[in-house]
């Protein structure tokens, strides 16, 4: 990059460059990019592997900054149907030749604009969206660009990632349209996937790549359960009961407005506090897939209290700094039912019950009341756990990492575990869900809740 050169005056030098482009087993392409286009590279691969991985029946794909055409053309030759946009005209105009070249042009329209632009609009038919993200950080005051193409390349202050998404809110896209986003995420960039969290998206990652020091991520953002909300009711005993009356096969969530007996580990009571969040999700076995219930227990806390902003103290509660309970998970199963039924209570505010303190969620998300939070932990749980066709399953290695994350966080603020007169190290997360932990150069496996007494004084998080 030049210093005060001027981005409306292309680099003329650089001529016509013919690049061939191809996905794994797909045919491949001559794509002719000219000056002042972003051309294929290893994040353009990236982001069209992560597209070959859907198995759906294609439907209409909208992609934004087409650049050269390469990832229009290749969904196009899975058979979508593509709306293609770019700020650039010469983008258009190259992404126009390259399909009709590819000899599917009928598949790919063209036109000129995209996020920001005033009267773009996203196309309400659309079943996908998808943007190869602008990731280098924005420049500072002052600094110029060479070639118009970079401009695709940079980055916005709070992120593009941001922008699309109060786009979305406001748009009336389909409850059922995924969107793929191609992300720098180390060292992060500012567009990143919190805000999707807090709008109640659940996101996956579908591919990875390293280059040099930075991670790239293809990562796909859905609304959980199709965009349809949870079954809301006044009150009730106890919303894991009333889940069993759920279709089974279906991802469902009961959320009670006043919980009278809700039910905490090994059959304790768990009492409700007016306006805490009190909600069971239904998931069937085919979701949740043969994964140990202590260990998706473990998992799903680390990923809420990552939400929330606080902590999660293993096996099933969420904490703040001062090790006061604002918050736990349970998981009921059977051998003879077909769904894992998974209980969240959150506290909304801070009280004494008695002579017990409790934590609330208004410590850490002051702006957000019960229906938000629900959309967050929905979204969180979604994430770990709902099954989408286009989209892979979390692994078993991926939901003890997440595990093992969560607990480390405590871990590293200073919180130890006391089992009996001695203090012990844990090491690790069992796959079982279990707690390796180390005394004296010996490694054991313990699950032992009731007699391991935690010593908790952290740092605010």
């Amino acid at each position: 990059m030049r210093e005060g050169s001027d981005p409306s005056e292309p680099d003329l030098s650089r001529p016509v460059e013919r690049v061939l482009f191809r996905v794994e087993d797909s045919q491949e392409w001559e794509l002719l990019v000219p000056r002042t286009v972003y051309p294929p590279r290893e994040d353009t691969l990236l982001l069209a592997q992560a597209l070959g991985t859907f198995r759906t029946k294609p439907g209409v794909a909208v992609e934004i900054g087409c650049g050269s055409g390469a990832i229009s053309i290749f969904l196009a030759s899975l058979g979508w149907t593509v709306e293609a946009y770019d700020v650039n005209p010469m983008a258009v105009s190259t992404t126009r030749g390259n399909a009709q070249s590819a000899g599917l042009s009928e598949l790919i329209s063209v036109g000129e604009g995209g996020l920001g632009e005033q009267g773009w609009d996203i196309p309400e038919e659309a079943n996908l969206l998808v943007w190869n993200l602008p990731y280098l950080d924005p420049v500072e005051e002052g600094e110029m660009l060479e070639p118009i193409e970079d401009a695709s390349m940079l980055d916005i202050v709070g992120g593009w990632s941001d922008v699309l998404l109060e786009k979305i809110l406001h748009s009336n896209t389909l409850d059922e349209c995924l969107v793929v986003l191609l992300h720098r995420t180390d060292p992060p960039s500012q567009s990143r996937s919190d805000s999707w969290l807090r709008a109640g998206w659940a996101h996956r990652t579908l591919k990875t790549l390293r280059i040099g020091e930075e991670r790239l991520e293809a990562i796909c953002y859905w609304k959980p359960a199709g965009g349809n909300g949870p079954l809301v009711i006044e009150e009730c005993d106890s919303t894991m009961d009333e889940a069993r009356r759920m279709d089974e096969s279906l991802w469902g969530r009961v959320l009670s407005l006043n919980q009278e007996t809700g039910r905490g580990r090994r059959g304790s009571n768990w009492e409700t506090i007016d306006g805490a969040l009190a909600c069971t999700w239904s998931i069937p076995f085919a979701e949740s897939g043969l994964l140990n219930p202590g260990l998706l227990q473990t998992s799903i806390g680390a990923a809420i209290s990552s939400a929330l902003g606080c902590y999660c103290k293993w096996p099933n509660d969420l904490i703040n700094p001062h090790g006061v309970k604002l918050g736990g998970v349970l998981i009921e199963s059977s051998t003879s039912e077909s769904v894992l039924r998974v209980g969240v209570g959150i506290n909304r505010d801070s009280a004494l019950l008695g002579d017990t303190e409790i934590a609330g969620w208004l410590e850490y998300l002051p702006e957000m009341e019960l229906m938000d939070v629900f959309s967050l932990v929905d979204a969180s749980m979604a994430s770990l756990l709902e099954s989408k066709q286009n989209i892979p399953e979390v692994s078993e290695s991926d939901i003890v990492e997440i595990s093992w994350n969560g607990l480390a966080n405590i871990l590293s603020q200073g919180a130890r575990i006391r089992l009996g007169d001695t203090l012990h190290r844990i090491v690790g997360m069992h796959t079982n869900g279990r707690l390796e932990i180390e005394e004296s150069g010996y490694v054991g496996i313990t699950d032992e809740v009731g007699r391991l007494e935690w010593e908790i004084s952290l740092a605010e998080p």
